[in-house]
């Protein structure tokens, strides 16, 4: 009779077992789980200052979630290893969401022997369920490493002299610089000679250079212009074709000119019909605009001096 029992007993709890093991299942698979923890390759010769990054993913059903806040914050330190990058990946579906935390700890202190140490354990606390969930993390230990073995006296034996940094040939960089300069100094002479009406560089007081100042001066004045100021800027340019051709120049000594001096061929047209001009001011006995005379006999003394210096 007992032994019936018995067996109706063990009967009754195998059934019960085969139906909770589903249950079971289902419970434990709706839970929030840590999916991997990957933790540094290396748990020994970790020195001050090395980088360890853990990498965990978890795995949270709906509807918790992990708030922001529930994260280790950054620049939190624990047993001389401080916490100095916090990254956070989410990942949702309809049942769960996945949560990709990594975390990097450097260390600062410096024992005089091999110690072992810790990163801390976390604890995430889980919101959004019917009670308060929490997630632990385990503390991961490694062994530290002294830089130099021994206390103050043995570093200061081992202590190696800074190494002198090599020289850098500026060679090179001088000769460039010398190049550029001298290019800087001959384009500034250049714009000088091409533009200054002065006489300071040689070949820049011809006898159009000369003619072109006394006009501009001419040009310049207050006074009001009048025939005899004309008749005068005319001599300027008749005095610069003189001392260029050698001897007094006329209208019929433009060819001659051109062909003793080829850089004003550019400019025969201009030169006929000043010459031409000069005739007519010359003997003429009605009034001209004398201003506008001297501002363009001005003009064409700065195109005769440029021809002058071969521009």
């Amino acid at each position: 009779m007992k032994k019936s029992i018995i067996k109706q007993w063990i009967t009754v709890l195998i059934v019960g077992l085969i139906l909770a093991s589903p249950a079971l299942h289902a419970a434990q698979d709706n839970a929030a789980k840590i999916v991997s923890i990957t933790n540094p390759t290396q748990t020994f010769g970790v020195q001050i200052g090395d980088k360890l990054i853990r990498k965990i993913v978890l795995e949270v059903p709906a509807p918790y979630k992990i708030a922001e806040g529930a994260f280790p914050k950054k620049g939190s330190k624990t047993n001389g290893a401080e916490l100095v990058e916090v990254d956070v990946q989410t990942g949702q579906n309809k049942v769960s969401a996945t949560y990709t935390l990594t975390l990097a700890y450097q260390t600062f202190t410096n024992p005089s022997k091999p110690t072992i140490m810790h990163l801390p354990a976390e604890k995430l606390n889980l919101t959004g369920g019917a009670k308060v969930e929490v997630l632990e993390v385990p503390a991961w230990g490694f062994w530290l490493s002294p830089i130099v073995n021994g206390g103050i006296e043995t570093a200061q034996k081992n202590i190696q002299p800074e190494a002198t940094p090599p020289l850098v040939d500026i060679g090179a960089h001088k000769t460039r610089l010398a190049l550029f300069a001298s290019l800087l100094v001959a384009s500034l002479l250049a714009l000088l000679y091409i533009n200054a009406d002065g006489n300071w560089l040689p070949f820049m007081g011809g006898s159009f250079a000369k003619a072109h100042r006394q006009l501009k001066r001419m040009a310049k004045s207050s006074a009001a212009k009048t025939t005899a100021h004309e008749k005068q800027a005319l001599v300027y340019i008749h005095q610069a074709f003189n001392q260029h051709f050698g001897a007094n120049m006329f209208a019929r000594d433009i060819e001659p000119f051109m062909a003793k001096h080829s850089s004003f061929k550019k400019m025969k047209a201009e030169i006929t019909q000043f010459f031409d001009a000069s005739n007519q001011s010359l003997y003429a006995v009605e009034q001209c605009d004398s201003q506008k005379i001297i501002a363009d006999l001005t003009s064409l003394s700065k195109q005769l001096r440029d021809c002058e210096r071969g521009i």
